[in-house]
C-alpha cells in the first residue's frame, strides 16, 4: 500500500526513491536494528562504531562514523544524535538527526521513510528536510544527496547477503549492476580486461570460461568462450569488439549480437573500486539478472584472491 505523502517543503527537501529486492519487513528490520543499521547507513569507506537505536516516539538515536584512514578524513570521528517522531513499523519512520564535524553541530535533517510494499519488492522513499533553504544549499554542498546514494547502496548488500552489492536497476530492457569491490582501481580494471584473469570469473553458476582473448582499444576485439563446466554441450562465444576505452575509468563493448555493454570503475573512499555495469538483456529479466549477479559475485571472489596476494 503506497503512504501517499507529498513533499511540503521541495525547496528544501531531497527526495529519494529505491526499490529493493526484499518485502518491506526485511528492509524496515535493517533500518531498525543497530547491527544491521551501522553495516550500512555509514557511506563508502565509513564505518559506524556506534550504533545506538531506541525505535519508539520520543527514543533516542545515536550513530557515530568513523572517517577512512588518510586523507582528507584521518580516520576522524563524526557523532550524530536524533530523536524519533513517528514509528509506524514496516511502514514509516520519521526522525531529526543532527550530525557534527569536528566538535561543530550541522543543520538538523529531519528524515522520514515510507516503505511500499510492491509484489514483494519494498520501495522505499525518504526526504531528507532542512530547516531553512540556506541550509539545505550547505548540505546539498556537503555531499548529501551522494551520501545517501552511497549508503543505499550499501543497504542493497546488507538485504541480498552480498558485501560487495550495491543493487540491481532495470529500466526498460535496460540492466545496470552495481558493486564495490575492496580493491583499488587498477587491479580491478585488470581483473577485468586480462584474459588470464577474465577465465577465472567470467561464467555463471555451472559454467566456465575456456579461453579469453582481448585486445582492449577502441576497435579491438573480444572474444570469451562459454560452456557448461561438465562439457555436456560445446557452449558459445561471447565475442564483439571496443567502442570505447579509457584506462582505468571506462569501457564500452559492442556485443555481436548489436547489445551495446558499458562498465564504469570509480575510486570510493577507503580504497575501494566502484563497478557500474550496465547492457541491454538478450532474454527474460530473471535469467539475465540472475547470470550477471553470480558473474559478478565471481569476480568479487578473483579480485578477493588478487588482493591477498598484494598483502
Amino acid at each position: 500500500m503506497s503512504t501517499g505523502s507529498s513533499v511540503i517543503a521541495p525547496e528544501r527537501t531531497l527526495v529519494t526513491s529505491r526499490v529493493f529486492d526484499a518485502p518491506p519487513e526485511r528492509v524496515y528490520k535493517a533500518w531498525t536494528d543497530p547491527k544491521q543499521l551501522a553495516r550500512w547507513f555509514p557511506p563508502e569507506g565509513f564505518t559506524a562504531p556506534v550504533c545506538q537505536l531506541d525505535v519508539r516516539v520520543g527514543g533516542t538515536m545515536r550513530i557515530d562514523m568513523k572517517g577512512p584512514e588518510g586523507e582528507p578524513f584521518k580516520g576522524r570521528l563524526f557523532p550524530g544524535k536524533g530523536v524519533y517522531r513517528e514509528v509506524v513499523p514496516n511502514r514509516r519512520l520519521a526522525f531529526i538527526f543532527t550530525p557534527e564535524m569536528e566538535g561543530q553541530a550541522m543543520p538538523t535533517v529531519f528524515m522520514t521513510v515510507e516503505f511500499e510494499d510492491q509484489a514483494g519488492k519494498t520501495k522505499l522513499t525518504i526526504q531528507q528536510t532542512l530547516d531553512t533553504v540556506a541550509e539545505y544549499e550547505e548540505m546539498v554542498k556537503t555531499g548529501m544527496a551522494e551520501g545517501i546514494a552511497e549508503s543505499l547502496g550499501k543497504l542493497a548488500g546488507v538485504l541480498s547477503g552480498r558485501s560487495t552489492d550495491r543493487g540491481v536497476f532495470v529500466s526498460g530492457r535496460q540492466l545496470t549492476i552495481t558493486r564495490v569491490y575492496p580493491a583499488p582501481r587498477d587491479l580491478v580494471w585488470t581483473a577485468y580486461t586480462d584474459p588470464k584473469h577474465i577465465v577465472k570469473w567470467m561464467f555463471a553458476a555451472d559454467w566456465e570460461a575456456p579461453f579469453a582473448e582481448t585486445d582492449v582499444r577502441p576497435g579491438g576485439a573480444f572474444r570469451i568462450g562459454m560452456r557448461p563446466a561438465d562439457h555436456s554441450e560445446e557452449g558459445f562465444t561471447f565475442e564483439g569488439s571496443y567502442r570505447e576505452v579509457v584506462k582505468p575509468e571506462r569501457i564500452v563493448q559492442d556485443v555481436g549480437d548489436g547489445r551495446v555493454m558499458t562498465a564504469t570503475f570509480e575510486e570510493v573512499l577507503g580504497g575501494g573500486t566502484r563497478l557500474t555495469l550496465s547492457l541491454e538483456m538478450a532474454r527474460d529479466e530473471l535469467n539475465e539478472r540472475t547470470g550477471w549477479t553470480q558473474i559478478l559475485d565471481n569476480l568479487a571472489k578473483h579480485v578477493a584472491t588478487l588482493t591477498g596476494a598484494r598483502r
